[in-house]
């Protein structure tokens, strides 16, 4: 076969498959409140093989963040939290390579919910802790036009952190205040907006957001860019 037909068809696979994959959502702090219905919906977008959650504040380690492909952090109440060793598994996880994603109130300067350990001290983290915690209405403000923006129209948020980005990291979109709203670094991306949309305040395509944080790929049963142009170059050929 063609080696110019070979590369089309794996890159038709590749637009295909590249979903399938599990997906942990550990929120600490929250326990009782709406953990499960963020794993609910992100379950309910079909760009995950499966989604799980945990709420729990202590005591995780490598071994269990390492049984899933991908894992969604986010904090709450500080009450229990220890923030080093918790930021110590979660860089562990994402020197693994894969992706980790991280959200409010992870730099909210509040005490035990903030993030300490490797996470923060070796930069592994998009956003460094710069204030305590913003309790305001925003709205996006500004976005790089990145796959992370698909079907990300508008949301209306409150709870964000007072967070500056990290040295090496990329901002991809800002709120209506001027402060960041997603960074990447790496296989490491932070969305600075509280995920458990069961406390309310917040609204518009929020989830959508984070469903592309966690997979920034084109939805399943789609071709992605580089197959088109592989498959539009060779029906030129013909």
């Amino acid at each position: 076969m063609n080696t110019k037909i070979v590369a089309a068809i794996a890159l038709v696979a590749l637009a295909g498959s590249a979903n399938a994959e599990t997906v942990l959502v550990w929120g600490t702090g929250n326990g009782g409140y709406g953990t499960d219905d963020i794993a609910a919906w992100l379950q309910a977008s079909g760009r995950f093989d499966s989604v799980s959650w945990l709420d729990q504040d202590n005591g995780v380690d490598l071994a269990t963040l390492n049984a899933y492909d991908k894992v969604l952090y986010f904090s709450n109440s500080s009450s229990t939290q220890d923030p080093n060793e918790i930021g110590d598994v979660l860089a562990d996880y994402a020197d693994t390579g894969k992706r980790l994603v991280l959200a409010t109130f992870a730099w909210a300067q509040q005490g035990g919910n903030t993030l300490g350990g490797r996470i923060m001290s070796d930069a592994i983290s998009p956003f460094t802790i710069t204030g305590s915690s913003f309790y305001t209405n925003v709205s996006i403000g500004s976005t790089d036009g990145s796959l992370f923006w698909g079907g990300v129209n508008s949301i209306a948020g409150f709870f964000h952190d007072n967070v500056g980005v990290a040295a090496g990291a990329t901002l991809r979109g800002s709120w209506s205040d001027g402060s960041p709203l997603l960074a990447t670094k790496g296989n490491v991306v932070g969305v600075n907006l509280f995920p458990d949309d069961t406390w309310g305040w917040v609204s518009g395509d929020h989830q959508q957001l984070f469903i592309n944080a966690l997979d920034e790929v084109p939805a399943p049963g789609t071709v992605g860019a580089l197959s088109i142009l592989g498959l539009a170059a060779l029906r030129r050929r013909r």
